[in-house]
């Protein structure tokens, strides 16, 4: 019995703040892949480096991590 894919996100890019994951997201949802950003709203209010993350997260479906990963590595965004 094959198990199907799932839903379940995972982080494909960790960005210094707000714009840049929002050129990320842009650019993996022109490629194709639906992305979010959990972090949005918090990082909006208050700048990355006083909350207790890495950065921002951008996210996608874990079926699409890879397709994703593969397509930033071939942008020209500062990472």
């Amino acid at each position: 019995m094959t198990t199907p894919p799932t839903r379940e996100p995972v982080t494909v890019r960790t960005c210094r703040d707000v714009t840049e994951a929002e050129l990320v997201r842009s650019m993996l949802e022109a490629g194709g892949i639906q992305a979010f950003i959990p972090d949005e709203n918090v990082a909006t209010l208050y700048p990355p480096q006083v909350l207790d993350t890495d950065g921002v997260r951008v996210q996608v479906a874990a079926e699409d991590a890879d397709l994703a990963r593969e397509l930033l590595e071939h942008e020209d965004i500062e990472h």
